[in-house]
C-alpha cells in the first residue's frame, strides 16, 4: 500500500484522483489517502495505522501544510520510505532535501502526465531499494538481523542523499539566478563578453552600449562600487 499524505480540498483533490492515484495503481501498489477513512474512531489513530501498514509514503508538501508535516514526521519516525512531491523546493524543509523529491511545474506542457510518470518510476525504484528513501538517522544498524545494513552501508546511503541534495540546491540556485537575469534591464551586461580588466573600461562599455548614467550608478552602487568613482568615470566618458 502507498499512503498519500497531502492537503485536502480544491485542486489537491483533483491531483490525487487524476494524477497520484492512477500513478500509484500503475506501479501495482494499492493507493490510500486519509479521506478514505470514515470510521468513528479518532482519525489520527487510523492515519497512524495506515502509515504503519504502508510499504511506501507519498507526501505532497506544497504549501507546507502542518498536518502533512506532522504525518510525515510519523512516517520518518518508523523509517518508512518516503517520496516527496512539491511545486516549489522552498516548501521543503532543508533537512529533508536529501530525500527523493519530485518537483512539478504547472507552466510546462503536459505537466500532469510528466508528474505521473515521475511518480511511477520513483515508486518502482524505491520499492526495489526502500532503504535509499529513508533518512539515515532513522535507519537501525543491527548485525544480527538478516535484512539489516552495516554501518558503512548506512554512511554510504547518507553520502548519496547529501549529494542528491547538493545537486538539487545547485539546480534551484541556477533557476533563481536565471530568473534574476531575466528581470535585468534590456541593456544589461553581456555575460558572453570577456571579463573586463578594470571598472573604468566596463562602465564605459556599458555607457557606449546604451546604459544611462542613472542606470550605471544604480547598478554598480548596488554591487558595492563607489559612487564617487562611478561619477568620475561617467564624467570622463562624457568628455570623450
Amino acid at each position: 500500500m502507498c499512503f498519500t499524505i497531502m492537503p485536502f480540498g480544491g485542486w489537491f483533490d483533483n491531483y490525487y484522483t487524476e494524477i497520484y492515484m492512477p500513478a500509484i495503481k500503475k506501479a501495482n501498489v494499492f493507493p490510500a489517502r486519509a479521506d478514505d477513512l470514515y470510521r468513528p474512531s479518532t482519525i489520527i489513530n487510523d492515519i497512524w495505522d495506515y502509515i504503519q501498514n504502508s510499504s511506501i509514503i507519498l507526501a505532497d508538501l506544497t504549501g507546507r501544510n502542518p498536518n502533512v508535516l506532522y504525518e510525515l514526521g510519523l512516517a520518518h519516525a518508523i523509517a518508512k520510505p518516503v517520496i516527496i512531491v512539491t511545486e516549489s523546493i522552498d516548501d521543503i524543509p532543508f533537512d529533508l532535501r536529501s530525500l527523493r523529491i519530485i518537483q512539478y511545474d504547472k507552466n510546462v506542457t503536459n505537466w500532469g502526465e510528466k508528474l505521473k510518470d515521475n511518480i511511477i518510476s520513483s515508486i518502482l525504484e524505491v520499492l526495489d531499494s526502500p532503504i535509499t528513501a529513508v533518512l539515515p538517522t532513522f535507519i537501525d544498524v543491527d548485525t544480527k538481523k538478516v535484512n539489516s545494513i552495516s554501518e558503512v552501508e548506512k554512511q554510504l546511503i547518507e553520502i548519496h542523499q547529501e549529494i542528491d541534495m547538493l545537486k538539487r540546491e545547485r539546480e534551484h540556485f541556477n533557476l533563481r539566478n536565471q530568473m534574476y537575469q531575466d528581470l535585468l534591464p534590456v541593456h544589461k551586461i553581456d555575460v558572453e563578453r570577456p571579463i573586463r580588466i578594470t571598472l573604468t573600461s566596463e562602465v564605459m562599455d556599458n555607457l557606449d552600449s546604451g546604459w544611462s548614467p542613472e542606470n550605471i550608478l544604480a547598478h554598480y552602487k548596488a554591487n558595492g562600487k563607489s559612487e564617487k568613482a562611478l561619477k568620475a568615470i561617467i564624467n570622463k566618458w562624457k568628455k570623450r
